[in-house]
């Protein structure tokens, strides 16, 4: 759900305008990052495991983003946009992960042998959750620079 993720980033960058662009985008990221680290680390899985992709886990990392950011660019809404830009890669995964009847749940609530959710939307649209995909992010694009365009004033010479 990569592509999605960031166009999530890119709709919500008017809300944090101190934070450069590429740390928008990194927070929607950071739940994919951690996992890649993790699992290097062997502490996750080779699917999606509680360290990372947990409900409880995701909430916790959004939290310290927010703080984490809130304090690096001195401003409580760009830490709470971030922060709730990290907990957005959690609400994708639910709604895109599998809960299939022959396809098992991947994204735990808590720890270890905690109950494991997902609504499943890619097995229901099969091939085209590519084209999903790819269409949010051209709309999250398309929104990114309309809204950069009007936050932009010209200079007069």
């Amino acid at each position: 759900m990569g592509p999605a993720h960031l166009a999530v980033g890119l709709v919500a960058r008017p809300l944090a305008p101190k934070a450069p662009l590429g740390a928008i985008l990194l927070a929607t990221e950071l739940t994919d990052i951690l996992w890649g680290v993790f699992t290097l680390a062997r502490l996750d899985g080779v699917g999606f495991a509680p360290w990372s992709h947990g409900l409880l886990t995701s909430a916790i990392w959004s939290g310290l983003a927010g703080l984490a950011s809130g304090r690096v660019y001195r401003d409580k809404r760009t830490g709470a946009v971030i922060g709730l830009l990290v907990f957005s890669h959690w609400v994708l995964d639910f709604i895109s992960h599998p809960m299939q009847p022959n396809t098992a749940p991947d994204l735990p609530l808590a720890f270890a042998g905690s109950p494991k959710v997902g609504l499943g939307l890619y097995g229901a649209l099969g091939r085209r959750a590519a084209a999903v995909e790819l269409g949010l992010l051209v709309l999250g694009i398309a929104t990114y620079l309309v809204t950069r365009r009007r936050t932009i004033v010209p200079v007069r010479g």
